[in-house]
């Protein structure tokens, strides 16, 4: 790996380290989208401060950009896939109905598991004879 990749990792992971122990992901989740003037205002920062951690997490691929209500200018969304995650509290009450699932069926995974690995191995044979017809 590169010293230009690893310190491009390095700082990304500070970055995501800061705004996790400043509760900014807390602020981005409970905000929606919104613009850097906007989550400046909402996490207590400067505008430039606020500028300068955004465009690092979108630049770390983080958050994404969306087109704001308006249409005229873009605002930056933390993806619901994020949030387990970057919340710090693995996502707390926003994931209880995923948890008591998964609680619930806990004994039918290997099964189901087993048989989509089956299902792939069988779906594989049969591209493989496709494709043998074909040549």
């Amino acid at each position: 790996m590169s010293e230009t990749v690893t310190a491009d990792i390095s700082r990304a992971r500070a970055s995501i380290a800061f705004g996790r122990e400043h509760g900014y992901y807390r602020v981005l989740f409970e905000a929606g989208p919104v613009d850097a003037a906007g989550f400046a205002e909402l996490a207590g920062v400067s505008e430039h401060h606020a500028r300068a951690w955004l465009d690092e997490q979108v630049e770390a691929g983080v958050l994404r950009a969306v087109a704001a209500p308006s249409g005229d200018r873009e605002e930056l969304l933390l993806p619901g896939e994020h949030v387990p995650i970057l919340l710090g509290d693995r996502g707390g009450h926003e994931l209880d109905g995923a948890r008591e699932l998964l609680d619930e069926h806990r004994d039918e995974l290997p099964a189901v598991l087993g048989a989509e690995h089956e299902h792939r191995r069988v779906r594989a044979f049969a591209d493989h004879a496709r494709l043998m017809r074909v040549v």
